[in-house]
């Protein structure tokens, strides 16, 4: 017999469940209120669209948002001057959970997936990496205030402790290998159908202790949020690439080549 969920986590679900209802309702306004055609978001995939290239694109601040009827995005922007420079049409699939969107990419629904994701060894086994588009790191979100002690300073103050990630994120090997690094086990839950940014006002809403997310994307967010800190860093800067299914060496290659004349890797 299944036991039941506790309190903490009944609260968690149902939090995520409701801010992914609120970013599903927003896509849903901004289609039905905006011609197809102008539309960042796209129509279903098909095959009849030919050389337009099908980019699967993290709905976050620092990578993919629309207000009105404007897009914006540090990787939307760099997909844009390539896709006006180049001459290449593109269609934009925004998503959230990060799961989904490799399984399509391997799958062959889409082309090119574009989000924090780290380069790692393990990303490497499963797909392609485009050249490094930009540097990142990933941060530790915690609440300034915890009761008088302070927030964590130090990556070894994790030992023994908790961090929340989005399920299946390349983060988890980063917070095992630190483990190992520190010498002490930290226990790692992972939160699925969750983004970054839906973690981080978990955080800030005293939902969950503490988690791990890309710094960029914190960056961004903080400054609505006094009570935050995201002063310490969990990994060192790291490469950040686009990701492509390893049966498309043709569209990584012109990817790279691409991405160097827009000059996206000087920045």
């Amino acid at each position: 017999m299944k036991q039941p969920l506790k309190p903490k986590y009944t609260q968690l679900r149902a939090l995520g469940a409701l801010l992914l209802v609120v970013v599903a309702i927003m896509v849903v306004l901004y289609q039905s209120t905006h011609p197809v055609v102008n539309s960042p978001f796209a129509r279903p995939y098909s095959k009849a669209d030919g050389d337009t290239l099908d980019i699967a694109i993290q709905l976050n601040p620092s990578i993919y948002s629309v207000k009105g009827d404007s897009a914006s995005g540090r990787d939307y922007e760099i997909l844009r001057r390539i896709s006006e420079k180049e001459g290449v049409p593109m269609k934009f699939h925004p998503f959230v959970p990060l799961t989904h969107a490799m399984e399509y990419l391997d799958s062959g629904l889409y082309d090119v997936v574009v989000a924090a994701i780290p380069v790692t060894a393990r990303l490497k086994e499963y797909f392609l990496t485009t050249e490094p588009v930009y540097l990142d790191r990933e941060i530790l979100v915690q609440r300034a205030d915890t009761s008088g002690h302070g927030p964590i300073q130090s990556q070894i103050q994790l030992g023994g402790d908790t961090v929340w990630i989005t399920a299946n994120s390349p983060i988890a090997s980063r917070i095992r290998n630190l483990s190992r690094e520190i010498g002490d086990s930290i226990i790692i839950e992972a939160v699925p159908d969750c983004s970054a940014e839906h973690l981080f006002m978990l955080v800030a809403t005293g939902v969950v202790k503490q988690a791990v997310i890309n710094e960029r994307i914190a960056q961004e967010l903080a400054p609505d949020y006094p009570n935050i800190d995201i002063s310490t860093p969990v990994s060192f800067t790291q490469f950040q690439s686009w990701a492509v299914n390893k049966r498309n060496q043709a569209l990584r290659d012109s990817l790279n080549a691409w991405i160097l004349r827009s000059g996206a890797t000087d920045d």
